[in-house]
């Protein structure tokens, strides 16, 4: 299994998400606000203009899919207006442990 992490703009977010559902790539999807940018320079400690409003979406899939979950991310991510910031990280997923609640009595 494989863990994909990228950081996107958020008006790309439904785009993503509606194209991974209609080519069959299964997983949950999970999705975080996030500030992202160069880090390199002072930071001023207030929300600093070098960081931009992106969104981070977290997506663990199975080997098979990674491809074309790939392809959708980097096709559908970028809009004409979109900067040059943003990543796709894949990482190896050795097990995935499920939270249940318990069964009432």
């Amino acid at each position: 299994m494989k863990k994909i992490e990228a950081i996107i703009p958020p008006s790309s977010l439904g785009m993503v998400r509606a194209e991974l559902v209609r080519r069959g790539v299964c997983g949950n999807l999970t999705v975080t606000e996030v500030r992202h940018g160069e880090t390199h320079g002072p930071f001023n400690g207030n929300a600093d203009e070098s960081l931009k409003d992106k969104i981070k979406v977290e997506l663990i899939i199975p080997d098979r899919q990674i491809d074309k979950a790939i392809n959708v991310i980097l096709r559908h991510a970028m809009t004409e207006s979109s900067d040059r910031h943003g990543h796709v990280t894949i990482l190896n997923v050795d097990e995935i442990l499920q939270i249940t609640h318990p069964m009432p009595s």
